[in-house]
Parts: structure tokens; C-alpha cells; sequence
């Protein structure tokens, strides 16, 4: 899919929780932006389209073609970055530059049962994720938050229970999401799993599922978003490093 940029204005900007807005895009050039992309990704182009530095990945949460209307879900806490700026201080109007829509890389819908996790980097792809398992499904979902309140509705089967944590602090370095996860009970049958978020966070749990686990490959998708105390670039550099490949 080509990463086309499209010139496009905000036509909204709500707060779903303290630190997670919705930002919905509009306009003209949206008008041939591909269906099926929910999950998959485009990026903000925070500065000039050449300088790779200000360009922000963000999850594609919904697309309307009727409407041309895009849904992005961001978290807005802090005010470090580019892209952290641009959440907290856009307003209805405001023009953007996107591109994409990169590749969906959805849960395995053919598991026994499920295990999703993340950080709130994440909370919208989960959530498309959520949306597409069988009515059926049983499993875990673990999502680490900054605040009480951020502790959404989510739809999902009545079968996948929520373990939240509560992180004020999620850009010191903790354990939190990897402790919880590898504490939960382990179940008989094929997992699928979807993991995404902070790097050491997401290290740590492909390790344990692909090591301790024996999670099958096609099974398992684990994705770091972001990398606590290092800019996006610091973070694909450091999972470039790495040496098992992700």
C-alpha cells in the first residue's frame, strides 16, 4: 500500500478517558483512503513530509468512507515529543498531514483461547482486536493505564476477562504488565496472543511466551510502540539490536 500523504483537517477531538482523546480526521483526500484498514496504522506528519524525525505512528481505530471520516485514538499525557504536543493542543480545523494506511496485524482468531495486553499506547488496536474475536472467545485482557478513570468500557466477549493496572508513572521503568501477565493461569489448548507497547515491556513478554511458553509463531504478534526515556527513532534502533529479530 503506498504511504501516500493526504492533506486533511480535525473534525473533532473528544476525551475518552483523562489521557486517551479521539481525534477524528476529515477531508477530500479521504476519499479513495482504503476500507479494512482498523488496527493497521497511518502517520502524523508533524513537520516537514522529508524529516522522517517528525513523523508519528498512530492506530487506525475506525474509517467511515461515507463520511470520510478517520478515528484516531491518542494518548495525550505529557508533553514530550512531537506527537504529544500536537494531541494536547489541536483543536477543531486544524490541518494535518497523513500517511498510509500501514498493514493490520490482527489477533489470531483461530485460538482456543486469547491473551491480549498492553499499555495505553495500545488500548486502540486492542479494542479493534477485541471486536473481532468470536463471540465465544475466553482468555485474558491486561491493560496498564495512568489513571483510575482511564479504565474504559470496552466491548468485548463475556468470556475475556479485564485485569487493569493503574501506572501514574509510565515513563519510569517498571515490570508491571509482564508481572500481571505471567502471574495470570495458564490454560490448556492453543493461545493466541497480541502484545504492544512499551519496548522492555514487550521484550519481556515475547521472551516468556516464545521461551517459557512455546507459543506457536502464528499464533503470537508482539510489537513495541514506544521505549521509556528514548525517542522513536532510539526505539526502532534499539529492535534493530536486538538479537532476536522481532
Amino acid at each position: 500500500m503506498a504511504k501516500i500523504p493526504r492533506d486533511v483537517s480535525v473534525l473533532s477531538k473528544e476525551y475518552l478517558s483523562p489521557n486517551l482523546a479521539q481525534v477524528k480526521l476529515t477531508g477530500e483526500a479521504l476519499g479513495d483512503f482504503p476500507t479494512g484498514f482498523e488496527g493497521g496504522y497511518v502517520k502524523l506528519v508533524l513537520a516537514d513530509l522529508e524529516d522522517k524525525a517528525s513523523m508519528r505512528s498512530y492506530t487506525v481505530r475506525a474509517f467511515d468512507p461515507s463520511r470520510a471520516e478517520l478515528t484516531l485514538e491518542i494518548v495525550s499525557h505529557g508533553d514530550k515529543g512531537p506527537a504529544a504536543r500536537w494531541a494536547n493542543q489541536v483543536s477543531n480545523g486544524d490541518s494535518i498531514t497523513i500517511t498510509g494506511p500501514g498493514a493490520c496485524q490482527p489477533i489470531n482468531t483461530e485460538g482456543d483461547w486469547f491473551l491480549l495486553a498492553g499499555d495505553m499506547s495500545a488500548i486502540p488496536a486492542i479494542r479493534v482486536n477485541l471486536e473481532r474475536l468470536p463471540s465465544d472467545a475466553t482468555g485474558h485482557v491486561v491493560l496498564e493505564v495512568i489513571d483510575e478513570a482511564d479504565k474504559i468500557d470496552l466491548d468485548l466477549p463475556p468470556g475475556m476477562e479485564v485485569h487493569w493496572i493503574v501506572n501514574p508513572e509510565p515513563d519510569s521503568p517498571n515490570s508491571m504488565l509482564e508481572d500481571t501477565v505471567m502471574a495470570l493461569p495458564w490454560r490448556d489448548g492453543n493461545v493466541a496472543v497480541w502484545v504492544a507497547g512499551e519496548f522492555s515491556a514487550s521484550r519481556a513478554l515475547r521472551q516468556y511466551f516464545r521461551h517459557e511458553r512455546s507459543v506457536e509463531k502464528g499464533f503470537m504478534y508482539v510489537s513495541s510502540y514506544w521505549k521509556i526515556g528514548d525517542t522513536d527513532e532510539g526505539m526502532k534502533a534499539a529492535k534493530r539490536a536486538d538479537p532476536e529479530p522481532w
